[in-house]
């Protein structure tokens, strides 16, 4: 048996009681069942050091070696370039979203760059050089 199981393999109880994660790579039933278990058994979060841990390592046993080591995000076959134009839509896309999610954010960002705004003209005014100029 390897390491690595398929979702319709069933773990060995000596793998379970190791702490063994058992994910094939881009197995997502798996990872789900892994990331389930540790509501059953409660002595995950002891051999992991947390729950979180646990779900992290189940991650990255999802992604798999290849994608820890080279990145996996993009693919060497199918590049894609990502213009100015395309950052910038994407820029206003994820702040349209952001100030819905936190309305707040909006006035307070604002209310950052008034002050910031008026510490530079502040600044700019009465600044006293210790330096002496050059003739």
């Amino acid at each position: 048996m390897s390491a690595v199981l398929d979702s319709n393999d069933v773990a060995t109880s000596s793998a379970s009681r190791a702490g063994a994660i058992e994910i094939r790579e881009g197995d997502w039933k798996a990872y789900v069942d892994c990331v389930n278990r540790c509501k059953e058994d409660k002595g995950i979060a002891t051999r992991y050091g947390s729950v979180a841990a646990y779900k992290r390592a189940c991650a990255l046993a999802y992604l798999g070696k290849r994608a820890q080591l080279h990145g996996g995000v993009c693919s060497t076959r199918h590049p894609h370039v990502m213009s100015s134009q395309f950052i910038a839509d994407l820029e206003l896309a994820n702040r349209t979203a952001r100030f819905n999610r936190y309305p707040w954010l909006r006035a307070l960002m604002t209310l950052l760059a008034e002050i910031e705004q008026i510490q530079d003209q502040i600044s700019s005014n009465n600044v006293i050089s210790l330096v002496p100029s050059s003739k």
